[in-house]
Formats: C-alpha cells, sequence, structure tokens
C-alpha cells in the first residue's frame, strides 16, 4: 500500500476543498487534495453559474476573462406571480462557466504548493488513539495511506467523511434527507421570442429564474424539493408563464442542499465546509460565494492550529465561533422563516408586492449581498399597515399571517443564539440545548412545506 504525509488532507476538489487548500498553501502548509472524478470533469454538470462582482475582490481571486466569462450581468429583478409588479436591485454579477472557473482555482492551488490526487475516492478516517492521524483512499493504482494532522471534508452534499465518523456530541454524522435538499432543474433556449427582459429575473412564488447563458442562449430554470421529476414538471410549468418562448438546446440540473449546517463543524483533527456543512444561501440555493467565506476563516484558523501544533477540538473552536456569528446566524434566520413566506398564494404574493416598503430595492441588494432583511421604524410601520390591510379586504389569509409571525419568533431566537454562538465547546451543551427545539420547529414548518410541494408537482 503507498504511503504519503501531509499537513492537511482535504476530500473534495470543488470550489471548497480547493479554495481552501489554496489559501493554506499559502499560508505555508502542504496540502493533499483527493477527488474521486478527474479534475476535468468538475463543474460540467452545471455550465453556467453567476458570483456577485464583488466577490472577487472579498476572496481574493482575480476576476474572470476570455471564454470563462459568458457575461457581465448589472442587476436582478423580482418578478410578482401576475407579472405586472417587479423589484429591480443593482446586484454587479458575473456569468461565468463553471468548468473553466475549476480550472482556474486548480492552477492557482497548484501554483502554491497543492497536491491533487484526481480518480482517488476516500475510504476512511484512520486513527490513533482516538484522534484521527489521516485517511485511507483508493486511487488508481490501489489503495493509499496518507497521514496528516488535519483531515478536511469538503466532499459534497453526502459528506463522505462526515458521516463516516462514529456518534458524536460534537460532530453530527447523520445523512441528509430528501425533504433537505433542492434538485435544481435548468434549461438553456436559443431563438427566444418574446418579451424577454435583460439581466437576472426571479419569481419567489415558483422558485424560478432565467438570466443569460452561453453565447446567445438563456437558462430557464427552477428549484424543487426532493424529486427530479417534481422538479422538470415544475420547471415546464413555469416556462409556459413567460412571456417568451425558444428552443431547448440542452438541460442540467443537480442536488444542493437545503438544510441548517451541522451544530458544530469541526472536532478533534476534523473540519467540514461546503456543501457537506450546507452552506448554500437559504434564499437562493446557491452556495460557492457563501462557502467561500466560511473556507476563508477555516484557512485561518487551520494554519493558526497548524503552527501550535494544536489540532484539537478546542484550537479549532474559532473556525465555529467565527463563521456561526457572522453568517451562520443570518443564515439560520433566513431558513427558518424563509418557508413561510414562499407558501403564500400567488395571490397572497401579488398583494405583498403593492404593500409600499416591504419589497424594495435597498431590500433586495442587501439581502443578495449581505444575506440580511434591512428595513427601518418607518418602513416597518408602513409594511404593517399595509398588511393589516390585505388582512381587512380579504387579500391576505389570517392563518398564514399568523404562520408566518410564528416563524418570524423562531427564527429571531435562532439568529439571536447563533449571534451567541459559544466562545468554548465547555459551553456547547447548554447552547445546544436551547437551539435544537427552535430548529425542530422550523425544521417540521419547512418539511410540511416541501412535503406538499413535492405532492404538487409529481
Amino acid at each position: 500500500m503507498a504511503e504519503l504525509s501531509s499537513d492537511v488532507v482535504v476530500v473534495g476538489a470543488g470550489t471548497s476543498g480547493t479554495y481552501f487548500a489554496w489559501r493554506l498553501a499559502e499560508a505555508g502548509r502542504k496540502c493533499v487534495v483527493l477527488e474521486k472524478d478527474s479534475l476535468d470533469s468538475l463543474g460540467t454538470h452545471i455550465g453556467p453559474f453567476h458570483m456577485e462582482e464583488v466577490g472577487f475582490e472579498r476572496f481574493d481571486i482575480p476576476p474572470p476573462s476570455g471564454e470563462e466569462l459568458l457575461h457581465t450581468l448589472e442587476n436582478i429583478t423580482m418578478w410578482s406571480p401576475n407579472g405586472n409588479r417587479s423589484i429591480t436591485a443593482r446586484v454587479s454579477t458575473l456569468d461565468m462557466y463553471k468548468p473553466l472557473f475549476m480550472q482556474r482555482l486548480h492552477g492557482y492551488a497548484a501554483e502554491a504548493g497543492v497536491g491533487f490526487l484526481e480518480g482517488t475516492e476516500f475510504l476512511e478516517v484512520m486513527a490513533e488513539r482516538g484522534f484521527p492521524c489521516g485517511v485511507r483512499a483508493r486511487g488508481k493504482e490501489g489503495d493509499i495511506e496518507i497521514r496528516s494532522r488535519l483531515i478536511v471534508d469538503a466532499s459534497g452534499i453526502d459528506g463522505r467523511v462526515r458521516t463516516s465518523m462514529p456518534p458524536s456530541p460534537w460532530f453530527e454524522n447523520d445523512s441528509i434527507q430528501d425533504l433537505d435538499t433542492l434538485i435544481v432543474y435548468m434549461e438553456s433556449w436559443r431563438d427566444i421570442v418574446g418579451d424577454i427582459k435583460p439581466d437576472i429575473n426571479s419569481y419567489l412564488h415558483t422558485q424560478g429564474w432565467y438570466a443569460p447563458s452561453v453565447g446567445e442562449e438563456t437558462i430557464v430554470g427552477v428549484g424543487c424539493p426532493a424529486s427530479p421529476d417534481a422538479a422538470r414538471n415544475r420547471q415546464r410549468a413555469f416556462a409556459g408563464t413567460l412571456p417568451f418562448k425558444g428552443e431547448v438546446v440542452s438541460a442540467t440540473g443537480g442536488r444542493v442542499p437545503y438544510r441548517r449546517p451541522p451544530y458544530s463543524l469541526v472536532d478533534n483533527g476534523l473540519m467540514v465546509m461546503g456543501d457537506a456543512a450546507f452552506m448554500n444561501k437559504p434564499f437562493s440555493g446557491e452556495g460557492v460565494v457563501s462557502a467561500f467565506t466560511a473556507c476563508r476563516i477555516a484557512a485561518e484558523v487551520a494554519a493558526e492550529a497548524l503552527a501550535k501544533d494544536d489540532l484539537s477540538r478546542e484550537a479549532l473552536w474559532p473556525y465555529n465561533r467565527r463563521y456561526f456569528r457572522d453568517q451562520g446566524a443570518k443564515f439560520a434566520f433566513l431558513m427558518a422563516v424563509l418557508p413561510a413566506l414562499v407558501a403564500l398564494s400567488e395571490e397572497e404574493i401579488d398583494y405583498l408586492f403593492t404593500v409600499p416598503g416591504l419589497l424594495t430595492e435597498e431590500g433586495t441588494q442587501a439581502l443578495n449581498l449581505d444575506y440580511e432583511v434591512v428595513s427601518d421604524p418607518a418602513a416597518a410601520l408602513q409594511v404593517g399597515l399595509g398588511i393589516v390591510k390585505g388582512v381587512v379586504g380579504g387579500k391576505l389569509g389570517l392563518g398564514k399571517l399568523a404562520s408566518i409571525a410564528r416563524m418570524g419568533m423562531v427564527a429571531g431566537r435562532l439568529g439571536g443564539l447563533y449571534q451567541r454562538y459559544p466562545e468554548h465547546p465547555m459551553d456547547f451543551g447548554g447552547w445546544l440545548r436551547k437551539v435544537e427545539p427552535l430548529w425542530r420547529t422550523a425544521d417540521k414548518a419547512k418539511h410540511d412545506y416541501m412535503a406538499r410541494l413535492v405532492k404538487q408537482w409529481i
């Protein structure tokens, strides 16, 4: 059996694993990245994808050019179900070809000294005296043992490392369930005829969107829980409501996580990030940029822990604290409250577009760039009056509004608890006892909504 050694072994050469390894290698640490597929194949099942322009500066990634950059999009427009109203926010977004973006990331990491083992599948974690000391993997030439001080799970939605670990109060090992996933189904259209708007156009009531794709083509896509068949059916129904038609030239899709992250992202000698940690944006399901935020924190924490030769849970805990007190808290709030909002009927959502101060350009921009719901007292009063008017006039159902208010309270408490994420592992148990009942309530509401959606479109 072949044997290797490294400071860090990363399982998964997708965007998260590669970005983390790149940053850690720049800090002078030896990293080996395992990838079960060929590097050139990564991203091909997606093709075009979007990333906000500010992200390149934020994460110190050179902007794209040439064939990798498909379009520069200036705005995002949210449409009411009846198509009569819309909100447009300026969010400069780059439309890119993901395989070429991935190849560029791999190149940066390799230049920094990262070693890639493609066609190499993770088998199990090795341990000595109960502490992880490396991994066993199966490569093209047979089995390999890679000894390392830190193991990173960036293996994607199935979390191959995390789910292989024994049960622990510090590191959840449960597999993702169907109703905690979104199936994204997209078609590329050409020869468009009709009224097509520029840039990115989204539709809250169907979780659908359209945007420019390769060349003159347009992507028309939706998200739908759990079922590929339901996602295709929903996409066809959504496509039929658009004010334009086109010839379908290709279709792509995939499964993305839509659930809370593990309560802890670390244990002794272990870290988890990206889709393996369910770090997707709750309002869109996209995960590249949001995962980069966590990966950058994780690389800084890992570099410091390696320098001190201390890879204990306590030494890695700042990754938990820094991530969950900021982006993690925002995502917890949104994940809890959004299912109640999108469960409104099309008529109710149409009415919300007429309520002054509720859906605004500033709010849409803040949601996409900062992941926050923004308001002020004057706007809140306007919104409140509009909601009361809608209930009295029969435009809004009182039961659904009560559900939104209830989930808003749960979301607010969750967000507050994550902002006070434990400083030290010793305080983790007490925090967990407070947060778990709230997630049970939020998860039940989300699963009930998603089950209804699958039943509707299956």
